[in-house]
């Protein structure tokens, strides 16, 4: 679902693209991903979450703002509605 998020993102914003890294896994129950967003050739965006929940450890992107704890669908629904209203 997070794969297909940000595939709409970049549809709605074709210069818009992104990146998932692992930043850190205990190899047993805890794994952080971290997702960067870019607008070229500027990062617009940082969001690192846990891949097992969902929970928001920390982001940033734009001016965009919420209050944590959040999930990472929720954010990213945001930044959807971010965009649109921008575009």
């Amino acid at each position: 679902m997070v794969r297909g998020l940000l595939t709409k993102i970049t549809e709605l914003r074709p210069d818009i693209t992104w990146r998932i890294n692992n930043t850190y896994s205990n190899g047993i129950d805890n794994t952080v991903l971290e997702i960067l967003l870019f607008e070229a050739p500027h990062q617009t965006g940082r969001i690192a979450f846990q891949l097992e929940d969902g929970h928001v450890i920390n982001y940033r992107y734009k001016e965009l703002r919420k209050q944590l704890p959040a999930q990472i669908m929720d954010i990213l629904l945001d930044v959807i509605s971010f965009e649109m209203a921008t575009a």
